[in-house]
């Protein structure tokens, strides 16, 4: 975990509205408020981010999820994850999701960003956004003591040494668990440790990489990395409180290459009793609200499926089908077990986990394995057929598909567990929309992910807990295991593991895919331009335009957008 952002003082955000501006920047998250500082970088050009949250200053800590940081989003009842309606977060703060996170960092196999580009991403593989992520980071390597006393391993080669977001692997004071008994058994199961996961191979186990500073456990993030430091830039301006509502398209544009003039946006911290409604011209539009707000904005701007706009009442400007849907976001659970009484240390649980990312064949037993190759003789709803044949063979190449993280803690009787507490289905094939359900920009979104709606997914998610069942029964852990907690001894059979399943598992909020980056023919919403289909000066920028999620953590991901993003615009200018 990561302990609350040791800023309280900072400057006060406000905009000195020019007649245009160069760029408008609709999300201050960790994509647009990074990419808005890249931006600005040249001091010729004016840009404006307008966040809907506050600043956050002096305010954030570990407990974020449900307050005034996030949109406190709900789905609505998931039917094939027991009907439940889940909670699903979002960064509602300047920094977004960087904010608030847990700050876990992890890059994911070189062959899931290759093959975005096969999906027509064109640029958008391996080579170019590994050199682009580098530029957003600082690693800062483990001290010496803890390399000894731990075996840490990492590859400079690997990470960027100058940029504004820390990285760091936090391993002191570590339980004896780990060395005694996790990583042996970790290599009794086949499972080996990972050099260093972010080089393009992440299979096995790892350290947690965490972007926090070393030493003190402090956040690093969009705002102490990028924003802060050049906060008094005065071609850069950040309003927080600012809700954008829709573009505001441009009366001479012609119809097939519309011309955005601004956006509208609610000022929401005025003393009236309603949000004032404002406007700012700009000559580019970059959307960066999310995966889940992002197609808000568009379809309250007349952008997506002809057949929602009607219902709502909003006429159509430009035909995209694909705006909303492509949702797709990993589902997690937790098991855990009963250590047994004094056997081991447990340490300084905050600062120490393993994570083990395995491909089918790592949790999958023979016989299990040829039933998921029969599975995925069918095309899940949702799926284009290239998005399906990617993930098939990302699947057969041995690509990780499941997280298992390693956790210790121990209560005030100092009874210890062992708890799988982050079991993540890393690349699920379902797929859901998030779309809007009125003409008002301050209603949520209605969001159906429709978890676990695809067969494989609830069938390789279930033998995936089942199968933490093997490895508490594996030596050298078996030694000190007590027994199962949850789930509790009495689910022993694939179907209580799939009731387990349907009833526990809640998402992990990594969500992308809505204002994907593919080819229109195929539901895309972007070009590998970053603009929106139809239009000549409106872009996305943010997770949505990802059309297949890595097996990853995402913040990432994030600064891999913005860095590649900041790259694309500055040269296409």
């Amino acid at each position: 975990m990561i302990l609350l952002l040791s800023i309280i003082l900072s400057p006060l955000v406000s905009a000195i509205n020019p007649t245009i501006y160069d760029y408008v920047i609709a999300g201050g998250g960790a994509v647009g408020l990074s990419l808005a500082v890249r931006l600005s970088e040249d001091p010729s050009k004016t840009v404006v981010v307008l966040e809907a949250g506050e600043t956050g200053f002096g305010k954030l800590n570990r407990g974020n999820f449900g307050t005034a940081n996030d949109w406190r989003f709900v789905t609505v009842p998931q039917k094939d994850a027991g009907g439940r309606v889940q909670d699903q977060v979002q960064g509602r703060v300047l920094g977004g999701g960087s904010a608030i996170n847990s700050g876990i960092y992890i890059r994911g196999n070189k062959a899931e960003y290759d093959a975005l580009e096969t999906l027509g991403a064109k640029g958008w593989n391996w080579k170019s956004m590994f050199a682009a992520v580098k530029k957003s980071e600082h690693f800062f390597p483990p001290s010496a003591a803890e390399i000894k006393a731990l075996g840490l391993t990492f590859n400079p080669a690997y990470h960027g040494h100058s940029g504004p977001v820390a990285l760091s692997m936090q391993a002191l004071n570590v339980s004896n668990f780990y060395r005694d008994f996790a990583i042996p058994t970790l290599h009794n199961l086949g499972h080996e440790m990972n050099l260093d996961p972010n080089g393009g191979t992440h299979n096995g186990g790892s350290w947690e990489f965490l972007t926090a500073l070393p030493d003190t456990n402090t956040r690093s993030y969009a705002v102490s990395g990028y924003y802060l430091p050049v906060a008094n830039r005065t071609n850069l301006h950040v309003l927080p409180n600012s809700h954008v509502s829709r573009i505001i398209w441009s009366p001479t544009s012609t119809k097939d290459d519309l011309e955005a003039s601004g956006v509208e946006y609610l000022a929401l911290n005025t003393t009236a009793g309603s949000p004032a409604r404002q406007f700012i011209n700009a000559h580019n539009i970059i959307l960066s609200g999310s995966a889940l707000n992002t197609p808000k904005i568009l379809e309250l701007s007349g952008v997506g499926d002809p057949t929602i706009l009607k219902r709502v009442g909003v006429a159509l400007v430009i035909n995209l089908p694909g705006v909303g849907s492509n949702l797709c976001n990993q589902p997690v659970t937790i098991a855990s077990y009963l250590l047994k009484n004094g056997t081991v240390d447990a340490g300084n649980t905050i600062r120490a986990a393993i994570l083990d990312m395995q491909p089918l064949s790592g949790f999958l037993s023979p016989s299990d394995l040829k039933r998921s190759r029969e599975m995925l003789s069918v095309k899940p709803q949702g799926l284009s057929t290239p998005q399906f044949e990617v993930m098939k063979n990302l699947m057969a190449a041995g690509v990780p598909q499941m997280e298992f993280t390693w956790n210790i803690a121990a209560d005030g009787n100092n009874i210890t567990t062992l708890t799988f507490d982050r079991l993540i289905l890393l690349k699920p094939l379902s797929r859901g929309s998030v779309h809007i359900n009125s003409t008002n920009p301050l209603d949520p979104p209605v969001i159906d992910p429709k978890y676990l709606s695809a067969p494989h997914d609830k069938f390789i998610f279930s033998k995936a807990i089942e199968c933490t069942r093997r490895i508490a029964a594996t030596e050298p852990l078996k030694s000190i295991i007590e027994g199962p907690i949850v789930p509790d001894s009495t689910v022993q059979t694939e179907d209580d593991f799939i009731h387990y399943v349907n009833s526990q598992s809640q998402s992990e909020h990594h969500f992308i895919g809505t204002s994907a980056m593919t080819l229109r023919s195929l539901g895309g919403v972007v070009d590998p331009s970053l603009r929106v289909y139809g239009t000549s000066n409106v872009r996305v920028a943010d997770l949505s335009i990802i059309a297949n999620l890595p097996g990853i953590h995402t913040v990432s991901l994030a600064y891999m957008v913005a860095e590649r993003a900041a790259e694309i615009i500055k040269n296409d200018l």
